[in-house]
This record gives structure tokens, sequence and C-alpha cells, in this order.
């Protein structure tokens, strides 16, 4: 019997599948829906502990550790695949961190090379950006003409600052 696929986005909080609308831009990445976000930020009282079974639960082994939702160092939840969108659909936020990882990638190759990324190197660093981007923003850009448009113009523009920089120094 094939796997019933669910809508929405799960919340690590409530334990609940939501609908996208209930998740705000940070909300989707860190996996908290709206309500939940809002409770944290009152300093209201969240539940963050997973509640395990008595019997299951060896305290000579664990002790008195508890777990804490929060806490980014704990990653306990299935790994999710990441939402796939093109540039245009991003928010202005999403294109903000998009630029500043790309100018640093850019500049971190242009400071090692001392050339403009083209051909086989330009596609290997616009690689590394999709995969940190995907892993860390939780988005998986489609690599269309807008996407293209903007990492060439944005890498011309961050090599012409570093020329500038370096020329008044």
């Amino acid at each position: 019997m094939a796997k019933k696929k669910r809508q929405g986005h799960y919340c690590r909080i409530c334990g609940e599948y939501k609908a996208n609308e209930k998740f705000s831009g940070k909300g989707h990445a860190q996996h908290i829906c709206k309500a939940c976000m809002s409770k944290k930020n009152k300093g209201g009282e969240i539940d963050t502990e997973i509640p395990v079974a008595d019997e299951d639960f060896d305290d000579e082994l664990f002790g008195d550790m508890e777990y804490d939702m929060f806490n980014p160092d704990i990653d306990i939840m299935p790994s999710v695949e990441p939402e796939h969108k093109k540039y245009d659909k991003l928010n202005k936020e999403e294109k903000a961190a998009l630029k500043e990882l790309w100018a640093d990638i850019v500049i971190r190759y242009w400071e090692d090379e001392r050339l403009i990324p083209f051909g086989e190197p330009y596609s290997k660093i616009k690689r590394e950006l999709l995969e940190i981007f995907a892993e860390q923003g939780e988005i998986a850009l489609k690599d269309d003409n807008n996407l293209k448009v903007f990492l060439h113009d944005t890498m011309i523009a961050t090599i012409n600052k570093v020329l500038k920089r370096n020329a008044s120094i």
C-alpha cells in the first residue's frame, strides 16, 4: 500500500502537521508554527519535553536528561526535503541571504585564484552555493534564467567592489 503524503509542514513544538500558511518564513526553517512561535516570543510556557513511557526509560542510563526543542545542537527530527522554489518566488530576506552567501563564495574564489570564475569553476562554485542554500535555508533553488542573471550580476558587482577596495588601499 502506498504511503499517504501529508500536506504542509510538521511543527516540532506542538507535534502537528499544519498548512504552509501556519508557518512564517523563519518558522518553516525551524519547523515551528506561528502559534508556537508567538508563545515562545511572549515568554509563555511551552512544553518542550518529549513524553517517554516509564517502563522504557532507564534512569540510571539517562539520569535527569531533558530534551530542549529550542536547542539547535540537538537534531532528532528526520531530515526534511528542501522546498523547491524559483528565484523569483523567494522573499526579500531569502534573496538577501542568497546574495550575501554568493558574495562570500565569489570573494573567497577571487582571493584564492585572482580570476573571475568562468566555465567549470563558475559551475563548481554555483553548485556549492545551491548546496549550502538548500542545507541552511532548506530551499532548493531551481536553476532558471532569472537565477543565472542574478548570480552573474552579483558576481560582477562583488568583484568590482573588491577591486575598488584594493585599489584604494
